[in-house]
C-alpha cells in the first residue's frame, strides 16, 4: 500500500512540475514572467490539470499507464513548443480555429523546422527526465486504482481546485478613480482602466496574449476548444439593436487640408511583401530610395501581425476592419457579407476601373472570390490568370513554393490599365517572401553578386547573416518593378495625374530577429517589439503639401479612411474601424495582443508597462482610449459575424 500511494504521488508530481516548468519556459521566452496573483491562479489550474490527468491514467494497468504517461506529457511540450515556434512567425498564438488551415500549414513545414532553435530543447526537460527515471528504475509506473474510493476522491479533488482556481478570477470591471489623477505617473495609471472583467477574458477569449498571460497555455486552450461550442447570449436581433446604437454615436470624420487634394487622380496601391525598413537602400534598391528621398514618406506606419499575416492585412487594407481571430481565415469566412465601403466599390461611384493583382495562385486564399464577389474589383488576376504559374500543380506546393517575378507581374499589369481615363489598381507582390536562402527563385545570381560587392564596398566591414543578403536580393526584384512602373508611367504621359502608395504587408518575419538587430538599429533588443513592425509607407505625388517625410502615426487599417479622404470617395468614415491618418485627431496604432501606440503614449499589453510622452495628454482622454479600445473590437467581430451591413 505504502508503495503503491508513493507511485501514485510521484507520477502526480511529476505530471504536475512537468506542467509548470514548461509554463515557466513559456512565460520566460514568451510572454514576461511576473510572480503576482495570475501566476498562483496558473499553479491551481496546474493542479487540477494534473489531478484529472493522474485520474485518467490510473484506470489502466501498468504497461498502459506508462505509456499514457509519455504521450502525456509529449502532448503538453509539443503544445508549448508549438506555440512559440507559432509566436516567432506570426506573434500569436494558435487556436483550434485555424485547425481547419492543417493541410495548407503542412506547405510551410521546412520553414517550421528551420525555425527551431537550440534553446527550445529546453522544452524537452520534462519527458527527458521522465525516461531516465524509467531507465534507472528509479520510477515505476504502479499507479492503478487498488479501491473504488479512490477515482471518486480524485475527480472531487480536481473539480474543488478548479472551483477555487475559477473563484480567483474577478468578476468585477476593475476601474480607477481618474480625478485622483495629478502627475504624468497617474496619468499613465488611469490607462488600467477596462471595461471587461477577467472573467469576460476567461470566457470569450477576446484577448490571446492577455488569456495567457492570466490564465496559463493549458487553461487558454481549453477555453479556446469550449469556445468554439459556445453560443451567444443574445440574439442576432438584440445585436443588431447594440450595433445600431454603436455606429450612431461613433465618431464622424471632419475634412481637413488634405481633403480632395488628390480628388479624380488615378491611384496605385501595391502592398509589397515583407517591404522592411532597411531594404530601402541607396545602392541595392536605387528606385525605391529615389522615391523615398523625393516624394512622401511615412516615417510612423505601422503594419501589426495579425492572425493569418498577408491576408489579415489586406482584409485591414480593403474593409478597414480588424479581421477575426476566431475564424480560420477572415477573408474567406465573410466572402458572402456586405462591405458598402470597401476600396474598389467608392472609386467606381466615381467613375473609375477597378483592378487587382497578385502573382501568386488561390492556393492558400481564395483571392479570385473575395476581391471580385466581396471587394467588389471589376477584374482580378492571380498568377495563373496572368500566365506567370501556368503548371502549377496543387499537390506539389506542399514540398515546392514557386515564387513569381515582381517585375514580369507588372510588365502584364500595367498594359491593362495604364490607358484607361481613371484607374484604381490594387497589386500585391510576392517575390519578397521567405525563406530567404539559395532556394528562392527570385534570389538571382546578378542580385547575389550586387549584394556582396555592395558589403565589400563599405569602409566599416559589416558582417551580416547569410539570410539578410538573401532577402535584399530578393528585394531587388520589386525594385526593378517599381522602375518598370515608373518609366512607363512617364512614357505613356500618366505620371503627373497618377498617384502611388506603396507599403509592406509586414515586417520580414522570415528572417531571425537576432539577424535584424545585427543589422540594422531599427529597434533594439530589449525593445517592447512595436517598433519591429514599423514598415515603409511611400507616397508618391506631386502636390507639395505631402512631399517630404510625415511623422504622423499610420497602420493598415487606416489607409481606406486616408484614401478616402484625399480622393474625395463618398465614404461612411463611421463604418471604418480605422481612422484618416492625416486628421487632426491623435491616431492609434493597435496591435493584435491588446497593445497600442501614438506620439504621445503606448501600452504593452504582455508588461503592462504604460509610457506617457505628452504632458498635454488628458487623463479624461486616456481613460476614454482605454475604455473604447476592446469595445470596438468587440463590435467589429459583431458587425461581421452578422454581417450587420446587409440587414437592409
Amino acid at each position: 500500500m505504502k508503495n503503491k500511494l508513493i507511485n501514485i504521488t510521484s507520477l502526480f508530481l511529476v505530471i504536475f512540475f512537468s506542467i509548470i516548468y514548461l509554463e515557466l519556459i513559456f512565460k520566460i521566452r514568451v510572454l514576461y514572467l511576473t510572480f503576482d496573483k495570475n501566476f498562483w491562479r496558473v499553479i491551481l489550474f496546474s493542479l487540477s490539470y494534473s489531478t484529472i490527468l493522474l485520474f485518467l491514467i490510473m484506470f489502466f494497468k501498468r504497461k498502459t499507464a506508462k505509456i499514457l504517461s509519455y504521450v502525456v506529457i509529449s502532448i503538453v511540450t509539443f503544445l508549448y513548443l508549438n506555440q512559440e515556434v507559432y509566436n516567432s512567425f506570426v506573434e500569436g498564438f494558435y487556436s483550434f480555429t485555424v485547425i481547419g488551415d492543417f493541410r495548407l500549414g503542412l506547405s510551410f513545414f521546412s520553414d517550421y523546422v528551420l525555425a527551431l532553435r537550440f534553446g527550445h530543447l529546453l522544452y524537452l526537460l520534462p519527458i527527458t527526465s521522465l525516461i531516465l527515471l524509467r531507465k534507472f528504475d528509479i520510477f515505476k509506473f504502479k499507479v492503478y486504482y487498488f479501491n473504488v474510493k479512490q477515482p471518486l476522491i480524485l475527480l472531487m479533488f480536481s473539480g474543488l481546485l478548479m472551483f477555487i482556481s475559477l473563484q480567483t478570477i474577478d468578476q468585477n470591471v476593475e476601474l480607477k478613480n481618474s480625478d485622483e489623477t495629478e502627475s504624468i505617473s497617474d496619468i499613465a495609471k488611469t490607462l488600467q482602466l477596462i471595461s471587461y472583467s477577467d472573467r469576460d477574458l476567461y470566457t470569450y477569449m477576446y484577448n490571446s496574449s492577455e488569456a495567457l498571460k492570466k490564465f496559463g497555455l493549458i487553461t487558454y486552450t481549453q477555453r479556446d476548444f469550449f469556445t468554439l461550442f459556445r453560443s451567444d447570449p443574445l440574439t442576432q436581433d438584440a445585436y443588431e439593436i447594440l450595433l445600431d446604437d454603436y455606429y450612431k454615436n461613433k465618431y464622424d470624420h471632419n475634412n481637413n487640408i488634405y481633403t480632395d487634394i488628390f480628388e479624380d487622380k488615378n491611384l496605385i496601391l501595391i502592398m509589397a511583401e515583407s517591404l522592411d525598413t532597411f531594404a530601402i537602400n541607396k545602392v541595392l534598391t536605387p528606385n525605391l530610395w529615389y522615391l523615398k528621398e523625393n516624394y512622401g514618406y511615412f516615417e510612423n506606419f505601422y503594419a501589426p501581425l495579425y492572425y493569418r499575416s498577408t491576408a489579415d492585412s489586406e482584409f485591414l487594407v480593403q474593409t478597414s476592419m480588424f479581421p477575426d481571430k476566431n475564424v480560420t481565415l477572415s477573408m474567406e469566412t465573410y466572402l458572402d457579407n456586405e462591405f458598402p465601403n470597401t476600396l474598389p466599390k467608392l472609386f467606381q461611384e466615381q467613375g473609375y476601373s477597378t483592378y487587382s493583382f497578385h502573382n501568386y495562385t488561390d492556393y492558400f486564399y481564395p483571392r479570385s472570390q473575395f476581391h471580385i464577389n466581396t471587394l467588389g474589383y471589376n477584374q482580378y488576376w492571380g498568377s495563373e490568370e496572368l500566365g506567370l504559374s501556368s503548371n502549377f500543380e496543387e499537390d506539389s506546393i506542399i514540398f515546392n513554393h514557386t515564387w513569381e517575378s515582381d517585375f514580369e507581374m507588372m510588365e502584364l499589369a500595367v498594359e491593362k490599365f495604364i490607358y484607361d481615363d481613371r484607374f484604381f489598381v490594387n497589386m500585391l507582390t510576392v517575390s519578397g517572401h521567405f525563406p530567404y536562402n539559395d532556394s528562392h527563385e527570385m534570389a538571382k545570381e546578378e542580385y547575389l553578386t550586387r549584394v556582396d560587392n555592395y558589403f565589400d564596398s563599405l569602409e566599416d566591414p559589416v558582417e551580416v547573416d547569410e539570410s539578410i543578403k538573401y532577402y535584399l536580393a530578393v528585394t531587388m526584384e520589386f525594385d526593378k518593378a517599381i522602375g518598370y512602373l515608373m518609366d512607363r508611367l512617364d512614357e505613356t504621359n500618366r505620371l503627373k495625374d497618377t498617384v502611388i502608395m506603396i507599403f509592406g504587408d509586414h515586417y520580414a518575419y522570415g528572417l531571425d530577429n537576432k539577424d535584424i538587430w545585427d543589422y540594422t538599429n531599427k529597434y533594439k533588443p530589449d525593445d517592447d517589439m512595436m517598433n519591429i513592425h514599423k514598415v515603409p509607407f511611400l507616397l508618391i505625388n506631386e502636390d507639395p503639401l505631402l512631399k517630404g517625410t510625415t511623422s504622423n502615426y499610420m497602420s493598415t487599417i487606416d489607409i481606406l479612411p486616408t484614401v478616402s479622404n484625399l480622393f474625395g470617395l463618398d465614404a461612411n468614415m463611421k463604418l471604418f474601424y480605422g481612422s484618416d491618418a492625416l486628421s487632426s485627431r491623435r491616431n492609434i496604432i493597435r496591435f493584435a495582443n491588446g497593445s497600442f501606440l501614438s506620439k504621445d503614449f503606448k501600452y504593452n499589453a504582455l508588461s503592462e508597462e504604460y509610457t506617457v510622452f505628452n504632458n498635454l495628454v488628458t487623463k479624461q482622454y486616456i481613460s476614454e482610449i482605454n475604455r473604447n479600445f476592446m469595445n470596438d473590437y468587440m463590435y467589429n467581430l459583431l458587425t461581421l459575424k452578422y454581417d450587420y451591413y446587409d440587414k437592409e
